[in-house]
Formats: C-alpha cells, sequence, structure tokens
C-alpha cells in the first residue's frame, strides 16, 4: 500500500490529519494491520493507543487504554530539571513514566514516580524496561495519592538525603468543564482522572495540591508544572501565595504552558 491511498482511507474515515497520520502508521505500525488500524482510527480511538507505543523526548514509551498520552509540550518540564543541574527529581502524578524516565535517561541522576492508577502504572513498570532502567535503581515508583501525608513526609525526607540540587515536577489533570465537554472524539478515550482538574475551571486539583505541599515547595530547588491555556496567571497566583516567585515558560506555540519556581537558598 503507498502512502497516498493509506491517506485515501484514512480521510474517508474522517481522520483530519491524515497525512501525517499516514506516515506515522507506515514507520511504526505493521502493515497487515492496517485495515483494522483505519477501522479504529474511525471510530475515534487514539492512534498513539493503536500503534501501542509513542515517542516522548526522544525515548520510546508504551501507551495504550487507561495512561495518558504523551505531548510534546511536556517535554518542557524535562527541559527546566535539566537546565538547573537538577540531581534528582520527584515525578508526580507520573501516568506512563515519560517525564521521570526521561529526565533519569538525560542526566543519569534519580527520579522518584508517583502514580496512584494501577492501569497507568502498569505502563510506567514496562517503560522502565522499555528504556533500559529496570535494574538500575534509578527509577524509585511510588503506588500512592499525591494527596497522601505519610508520601508528602517521604518526599521531604528523601529531600534531606538528596546532596544536590532536586525538583518536583507535575502534569496533573487541569482541563476545565468547558474543556470536557468539548474534548475531541480521541482524547475521550483517555482517562478522565488524568484530564479534568475539578471545578468549573480545572484547578480544584492545583489549589489543594499548594494547600498540601506549600511547605514542602518551599524547600525543592526547582518545582514545575504543566497547566490548560490561560490557567498560568491563577497557578502564578497560588505559587505566590505560598511564598515563591512564579515564573513562565512557553510551549511552541507561543502559549503560557508551564509555570515554575527556582529556589536558589
Amino acid at each position: 500500500m503507498t502512502i497516498f491511498e493509506l491517506q485515501k482511507l484514512l480521510q474517508n474515515a474522517g481522520v483530519t490529519n491524515a497525512v501525517q497520520e499516514s506516515d506515522w502508521i507506515l514507520k511504526y505500525g505493521d502493515i497487515n494491520k492496517i485495515p483494522e488500524i483505519v477501522e479504529r482510527r474511525a471510530n475515534g480511538e487514539p492512534l498513539q493507543y493503536i500503534l501501542g507505543e509513542w515517542e516522548f523526548y526522544g525515548y520510546p514509551f508504551k501507551v495504550g487504554k487507561g495512561v495518558l498520552i504523551p505531548r510534546p509540550e511536556t517535554e518542557l518540564l524535562v527541559d527546566l530539571a535539566v537546565e538547573h543541574d537538577c540531581f534528582g527529581a520527584f515525578d508526580l502524578c507520573a501516568g506512563s513514566g515519560c517525564v521521570g524516565i526521561a529526565f533519569v535517561k538525560e542526566t543519569g541522576c534519580q527520579v522518584l514516580s508517583v502514580e496512584n492508577s494501577p492501569e497507568a502504572l502498569e505502563y510506567l513498570e514496562q517503560n522502565i524496561t522499555l528504556n533500559a532502567l529496570a535494574n538500575t535503581k534509578q527509577v524509585h515508583v511510588f503506588q500512592n495519592d499525591v494527596f497522601d501525608e505519610d508520601l508528602i513526609k517521604t518526599v521531604n525526607d528523601v529531600m534531606s538525603l538528596i546532596s544536590g540540587n532536586s525538583a518536583i515536577l507535575i502534569n496533573p489533570p487541569y482541563l476545565s468543564k468547558d474543556d470536557i465537554l468539548n474534548l475531541q472524539k480521541e482524547v475521550r478515550h483517555e482517562p478522565m482522572t488524568a484530564l479534568f482538574g475539578g471545578g468549573n475551571d480545572g484547578l480544584d486539583f492545583y489549589r489543594d495540591f499548594f494547600r498540601y505541599w506549600g511547605a514542602t515547595l518551599r524547600r525543592i530547588h526547582l518545582f514545575a508544572c504543566e497547566v490548560g491555556d490561560s490557567q498560568a496567571e491563577a497557578v502564578s497566583e497560588m505559587i505566590r501565595a505560598v511564598g515563591l516567585d512564579p515564573l513562565v515558560k512557553k510551549d511552541l506555540s507561543g502559549v503560557d504552558r508551564v509555570v515554575y519556581s527556582v529556589n536558589s537558598e
């Protein structure tokens, strides 16, 4: 099958990005399963789930039902941790593990990855193995709610043992009610717990987060969090409220995508 024939099949199936997706399918998919792939795409299933693997920061990650698909804008979290010479990181709401694993691969340092969903945790464990980190003891996995007080105590204890700069990196659920109502059909296949941030504005998760983690954030060298469109100002105010100075990093589309703070003390 030629790429033009595949493009036509995808277009007829209602796939809007048929040109790019046909290239990805021929590059990463099973050529013998193209009819099945096209049918699944016609039903709105994300191509990343169909292929079963996706790239993040140049590294491969297993993905599928029950885990958030890694996105390019989330790579900004890794960029910041690398730029600020962080010796260790805490990857909260880790999902597939893409942020923490990419950090380890780029720096050779260690990460503590926290994820509460059993489905996502399975992918995280697979991705540790896929990226040749299973026997290195560089990725430490905790299945836990990020609001668990014992977890927060553990993070503070570990921070005390890290001799260099450390980072807290988080890509939490932050979509608003309107965002959820207007989701593309592909995104509706992803876990709602990883998407909806709570409240009309999608910021309930962050309100709780800063209430629980404020004191810890004042001890960390780098805190960086991904936010939704038009949320950067509100999250910046929350960071100020816990005594830190917020900074903002734009994504490739020029959207304020990551809010962060750097503690130089």
